[in-house]
């Protein structure tokens, strides 16, 4: 099969790839996979299932994709353009003659990614379904997988809510919940249609697969409705010195003692963030002023600083939003500043963010705080049951 793009014409004739270009790329300028030598790379395309190149008008090869296949689902690999030859077209027409024009147009197609997301949703790519699991090769990537894992936080439950992993079951309840009273949300993105709800939920899924976010869906264990979503993100691992060990700490010299960290700074493990930030977060008309962003936030900051042992958490919002930094004040955060044009907001235009932190020096007398706060909660919603309906 051929076709031109342009001036460049593309060809899925295996007698035409040329493995030495391919190898020159793959094995220098690509990001993945650059443990493969020429020797390699020649064996993959070798054997692989179907394999395209984009060729110039001398013929020299200037992109190219291979794919591997059992007949009835497929796996996309190595899709590249040389730099010089970007910005024409051509990686969207080899992915196009890949999966589109030729025998796998019905297979369930497969690929990683790190940079080209935009690309490949025009072919109908979404992130994987939460049953969905891999397993990393070599000894290489065990940092990674550690990472993974701690993306894949699971349950976190108190009293009065359950933080559930976010799932695309949970879209139904999302709706629902934001639907109450949709004015609440001017300063944070809660999306008001299915399509949108699903596609927010999905992209939180691809930042979790990535081992970005750790997003939650909120649901109030009363009657297992679901009542709004938060999230941990920006989680920050440190890079350990030689003479620090894995939980980052110096090293023990003959002769030298050197004391125990105090609680709550107990330097974290490898592969668990430093730090990280709380975010993402809203909840739905019926549940304010009820203690449920209380205990989210409980729930979140012990795991962040009793099972991660992160050095802060961070909270933003923005400027304007009075009732989110009030929220954040209320829960033990202290305001560190204002940053200017620091996220883009729902219309896309810079948004001056007001920041809070708490530290893992902090953390025990927040936690006392938030203890209290909740007995408070308790205590008046004893006092309101005790009261009757008619003084609700």
């Amino acid at each position: 099969m051929r076709r031109t793009a342009e001036s460049y014409e593309l060809d899925d004739d295996p007698a035409r790839i040329d493995p030495v270009a391919a190898a020159a790329f793959l094995t220098t300028e690509a990001y993945w996979a650059r443990w493969r030598a020429e020797p390699d790379i020649s064996r993959q395309i070798a054997e692989a299932w179907r394999v395209i190149g984009a060729y110039d008008p001398v013929g020299a090869m200037v992109g190219f994709a291979r794919a591997i296949s059992d007949g009835g689902s497929a796996y996309l690999a190595d899709v590249y353009v040389l730099p010089a030859h970007r910005g024409r077209g051509l990686g969207k027409a080899i992915v196009a003659m890949m999966i589109e024009e030729g025998p796998g147009a019905g297979f369930r197609w497969m690929l990683h990614t790190s940079d080209a997301y935009g690309l490949y949703r025009q072919f109908g790519f979404v992130p994987p379904p939460d049953n969905y699991m891999e397993r990393p090769a070599g000894a290489a990537m065990v940092a990674g997988a550690s990472r993974r894992a701690v993306a894949g936080t699971g349950t976190l439950e108190g009293g009065h809510v359950r933080l559930e992993p976010l799932g695309v079951r949970h879209v139904p309840g999302l709706l629902k919940a934001a639907a109450q009273d949709p004015s609440l949300y001017q300063w944070v993105l809660v999306p008001q249609d299915e399509p949108a709800m699903r596609r927010h939920v999905e992209d939180a899924l691809a930042a979790r697969a990535k081992a970005i976010a750790v997003p939650f869906a909120v649901v109030r264990l009363d009657d297992d409705t679901v009542i709004g979503s938060t999230r941990f993100h920006q989680l920050d691992y440190w890079a350990r010195p030689e003479h620090y060990d894995q939980g980052g700490r110096l090293r023990q010299s003959p002769g030298v003692s050197i004391p125990p960290d105090p609680p709550w700074q107990t330097p974290p493990q490898a592969d668990v963030p430093d730090t990280c930030e709380i975010g993402y977060t809203w909840l739905a008309r019926e549940a304010l002023r009820t203690g449920a962003n209380t205990e989210m936030k409980r729930l979140m900051l012990t795991h962040a600083f009793e099972v991660w042992r992160v050095r802060s958490v961070c909270l933003h919002t923005d400027v304007r939003n009075q009732r989110s930094q009030n929220a954040i004040r209320r829960i033990g955060g202290t305001f560190e500043g204002v940053l200017r044009a620091h996220r883009p907001t729902i219309d896309q235009s810079p948004r001056d963010s007001a920041r809070f932190s708490i530290t893992a020096a902090e953390w025990s007398d927040v936690r006392q705080h938030l203890a209290e706060l909740a007995a408070r909660y308790a205590a008046g919603a004893a006092r309101r049951q005790a009261a009757g309906p008619h003084l609700r």
